[in-house]
């Protein structure tokens, strides 16, 4: 059996995701299958994702992935660097992943090599630390770096918010030397953040769908989702069963407001003196907007700021991200996927568990992992219309489809 990995936030699922899971499997041939690497309830936008991780699960699991296993916390809220550290470590862990298929604008291998060998070169590096310096952001410092060694054209996919994502997943793998092969698939229809969604591809970006179930106006997205993604969006309604970032605003200043000078230095992904202009912000701002924009300049954007309140809010530890996942963890499976996973318990080179509690019990960082991914679920069903007590990510049973 062909195994392909892809890994995801589905933040909710669409036509996109069904369409590149598709070609995942296409390109395995007869008998091949999918394992979804997906992000739980909290993303890295900093943000908390629309529908809880079950149910994304399910809508990914009736529509073309077989295997679901998840990216802890601390990789799932983090830089685009760190989520691709995070997962495909976790791809390489499964020990029976051949391939690693990701949505791209580019549409072709090469190019994206060509920036994933760059960002590989001690001298991009040192440049890239130049721009910092400079005050510039990671990703222009990142771009100009490239560019300055490949060419202007040529550092062009770092430009682009797939291919900047596909890069590093290509520079991850080339890192670490994997078997594992890149499966590049051109992205069509909508862009990564469109305004509208494209009638003619029956496609929309995550964030356009989401903006419109936001606004109330669902109806409008049924053409833009497989039928299970959109029978999940409308039961989740019904039901209150969904996070409504607005309810997370008042919860995350009151944490913030709360914390001494020394918790700020504590927090992941700071540079020198960020965590001055971060506390100066906290106690001067009286909206979540209000700091972000007091807090954010060129070198720090608004999203790196809005991760790094997040890592507060939820306790993250500051050198979570760049350690190695401790385990590995299955969210849901079909009838392809217990294929899939018994494939796996002979070849991973982690534990591998449905059930959190048992994988806290290995004590360690796993048991820290464990407990800290069981806390943000807590406070992640705090946000639903309809707020739920804690313990449910010891009791949710995995999906089986």
């Amino acid at each position: 059996m062909t195994v392909t990995a892809i890994i995801a936030e589905y933040n909710p699922f669409h036509n996109g995701h069904q369409r590149l899971a598709r070609a995942a499997r296409e390109a395995g041939g007869e008998g091949a299958g999918v394992v979804a690497v997906l992000s739980g309830n909290w993303l890295q936008r900093g943000e908390p994702a629309l529908l809880p991780k079950g149910e994304r699960v399910q809508a990914a699991l009736l529509s073309g992935v077989d295997l679901v296993v998840e990216l802890p916390l601390p990789y799932a809220a983090a830089t685009a660097e760190r989520f691709a550290y995070g997962g495909v470590a976790l791809a390489e862990a499964l020990g029976c992943v051949d391939r690693l298929a990701f949505g791209c604008e580019a549409g072709e291998l090469l190019p994206l090599e060509q920036c994933a060998a760059a960002l590989l070169d001690p001298g991009v590096d040192a440049a890239i630390r130049e721009g910092l310096g400079e005050g510039l952001s990671y990703a222009a410092a990142r771009q100009r770096a490239v560019a300055a060694c490949l060419g202007e054209e040529a550092a062009a996919p770092l430009s682009r918010p797939n291919d900047t994502l596909a890069v590093q997943y290509l520079y991850e793998l080339k890192r670490r030397g994997s078997a594992i092969r890149p499966l590049p698939v051109l992205r069509q229809g909508a862009g990564h953040h469109s305004a509208a969604a494209d009638e003619v591809t029956s496609t929309a970006s995550a964030s356009w769908i989401r903006g419109r179930f936001l606004a109330g106006e669902e109806e409008v997205l049924r053409p833009y989702l497989p039928p299970a993604s959109w029978e999940g969006l409308e039961a989740a309604r019904k039901a209150g069963r969904w996070a409504d970032p607005a309810r997370l605003e008042l919860p995350l200043l009151a944490a913030l407001r709360r914390m001494a000078p020394q918790d700020y230095a504590a927090l992941p992904d700071l540079s020198e003196g960020l965590e001055h202009r971060l506390q100066a912000a906290v106690r001067e701002g009286t909206s979540l907007q209000e700091v972000l924009e007091r807090a954010g300049t060129r070198r720090y954007p608004q999203a790196r700021v809005r991760r790094i309140l997040l890592a507060a809010y939820l306790g993250i530890p500051k050198e979570a991200s760049r350690q190695p996942p401790p385990y590995l963890r299955v969210l849901g499976m079909n009838k392809t996927g217990i294929r899939i996973l018994a494939k796996a318990k002979k070849t991973a080179s982690l534990p591998i568990s449905h059930s959190l509690a048992r994988l806290e019990r290995q004590g360690g960082r796993a048991g820290e992992l464990a407990r800290l991914e069981a806390r943000s679920t807590d406070l992640y069903g705090l946000l639903y219309e309809r707020p739920v007590p804690c313990g449910t990510d010891y009791t949710n049973s995995i999906a089986i489809v």
